[in-house]
């Protein structure tokens, strides 16, 4: 692709995103080599005409316990996509960790990171299953709908959106590489979301209050606000 083709899948209405400038482990980095990762990846994104990128994909979703790596993301974003779940909960409550959290603060009172938070937004990498599974698309196929669907029974307890899964894919071919996603597979998989009426929000729309230390969905800020108070 090139930068045409990217800012056409802006004007789509896809968030373009940063995932660093050389694809890095950043725990091996010194904070001048974090700074270039982060700092370089908004700046190139931003002369490019990509709007205020504020989310960073940590390579290898690794990062989300090294305090340095997690104080340089946050100079630059306001969230991070950095660690792995079958779910995120908003909250940060619904995890089974030590100490156990009740909001999404960055750090506990001890000064650890905390497990989850804005800079440690979970996600299910779908290439996980392609190489557990070896490519088989109809087993595939039905995990994807085990996840998707297991938000509900969270969300109808709390009467609100507070549990969202979100799916990673790397490359969508048929390669059958260890990570790589079947085009059939990724095409069942968007054709069942479209089919049983599930809305694919982009990542931006999440956002955090300092307040309450949650994270929300823009569009659902009012609720999940009256029933927090």
């Amino acid at each position: 692709m090139n930068w045409n083709d990217v800012l056409e899948l802006q004007k789509d209405g896809h968030d373009i995103e940063s995932k660093g400038m050389t694809h890095r482990d950043l725990n091996h980095l010194s904070l001048k080599d974090l700074d270039y990762e982060m700092g370089g990846s908004k700046q190139c994104l931003e002369s490019h005409g990509i709007y205020s990128p504020n989310i960073f994909a940590a390579v290898h979703g690794d990062g989300w316990d090294n305090s340095t790596v997690m104080n340089a993301i946050s100079k630059y974003y306001g969230f991070a996509d950095n660690g792995f779940a079958d779910l995120m909960y908003l909250r940060c409550d619904g995890y089974d960790v030590t100490p156990k959290q009740t909001d999404c603060r960055t750090y506990n009172d001890n000064g650890t990171l905390t497990y989850a938070n804005s800079y440690s937004i979970r996600e299910r990498s779908q290439n996980t299953l392609d190489r557990i599974y070896l490519h088989n698309d109809s087993v595939i196929f039905e995990k994807f709908k085990e996840q998707v669907n297991s938000q509900t029974a969270y969300n109808s307890k709390k009467g609100f959106i507070d549990t969202i899964p979100i799916v990673a894919y790397h490359s969508i071919d048929n390669s059958k590489g260890s990570s790589s996603t079947d085009v059939g597979l990724f095409a069942s998989e968007m054709k069942y979301l479209h089919d049983d009426g599930f809305k694919v929000i982009p990542m931006s729309d999440l956002r955090y209050d300092q307040i309450t230390k949650y994270m929300y969905i823009r569009n659902n800020q009012l609720t999940i606000h009256l029933l927090s108070s």
